[in-house]
């Protein structure tokens, strides 16, 4: 019996290869992209279209398959063929890495969920409910629990494609602050489908959000750019991206910290995209655009062994 294109794909000697590998080889991101936004948006579109995107389980379930056929498997085999297994230990180790500090984890978990919620009150107002037992008491179930789920199923792997892969080989050859910026809409774009399913809109608002979502990434990408920059931890930057979709429901698991503090205010869940974006600008500032990024020699910055195709200049690294 023949193996699977999967296990094929990862078997594949990154100097040799037929016309696909060929191109994935010189464009490892254009690759990335053509399997993303067709072959990985099928299992959400197919959902929020078969009018099942309001079903208790089912739009997230689709979200999570997404993620892992969309986003997780593509990384891994477009890294396999072009950076060959080293690559992949390269990868698999800056996602494995817990060890950044106390001072990390402490801004993860109480500076930017402290900041979520403030600017939430400030939309939101005093919450209904203001006892103290009730704002301790919904942390388990509306925050703690969905982060876990979060991280675990999604933002873990959507940050090894997108700050793993994709923006940091883009910072490779155009610097943090443009990779950023050129992230941004590609990584709302592919958040369609979670807008589109918030109703049947019409496709001038679906757009309309879709804009307003990419210049709100920016400051998003900016910040976990630093973040990672930083540490050289995906681990981190997706704890920071669970941290704010627990806090709102961004991904779908749970109506989110907020919306059950304020259940009848839509406009708290955005909350935390207002205070990445804060956090976004601070960063610009304190770096000065910079970022802080290390000047080290990444693997796909390395030169290509000689029995592979040499780069030029519209190519991408």
């Amino acid at each position: 019996m023949s193996a699977s294109p999967i296990r094929e794909a990862f078997a594949v000697d990154p100097a040799h290869g037929g016309a696909v590998v060929r191109f994935i080889r010189r464009r490892p991101l254009a690759s990335f992209f053509l399997w993303t936004y067709t072959v990985g948006q099928v299992p959400p579109w197919s959902a929020m279209l078969a009018g099942l995107a309001d079903r208790a389980w089912l739009m997230p379930a689709a979200v999570v398959l997404s993620a892992f056929i969309g986003l997780l498997l593509p990384t891994l085999v477009i890294t396999r063929i072009v950076d060959g297994p080293e690559g992949l230990r390269d990868l698999g180790g800056r996602a494995a890495k817990i060890r950044v500090g106390v001072a990390w984890f402490a801004a993860a978990f109480l500076l930017v969920p402290a900041l979520i919620l403030a600017i939430g009150v400030l939309l939101g107002g005093t919450p209904p409910d203001r006892s103290t037992g009730s704002l301790l008491t919904a942390l388990g179930p509306h925050f703690l629990l969905p982060l876990l789920i979060t991280f675990v199923l999604i933002n873990w792997w959507e940050e090894v494609a997108w700050m793993g892969f994709v923006q940091a080989r883009l910072q490779d050859r155009r610097g943090p602050l443009l990779a950023a910026l050129l992230v941004a809409p590609l990584f709302a774009l592919q958040h369609s489908s979670l807008a589109a399913g918030q109703g049947l809109v019409p496709g001038t608002v679906l757009l309309l959000l879709l804009l307003l979502l990419a210049v709100l990434a920016v400051p998003f990408r900016v910040a976990i750019g630093w973040a990672y920059n930083r540490t050289g931890s995906i681990f981190l930057v997706g704890l920071i991206h669970a941290v704010g979709n627990a806090a709102t429901g961004g991904d779908g698991f749970n109506a989110g910290y907020l919306r059950h503090l304020y259940p009848a205010n839509d406009t708290v869940t955005m909350a935390h995209l207002l205070a990445m974006f804060l956090l976004g600008l601070l960063v610009l500032l304190m770096t000065r655009g910079r970022l802080n990024r290390v000047e080290t020699l990444a693997l796909h910055e390395r030169p290509p062994p000689a029995a592979t195709t040499a780069h030029g200049i519209g190519d991408e690294s």
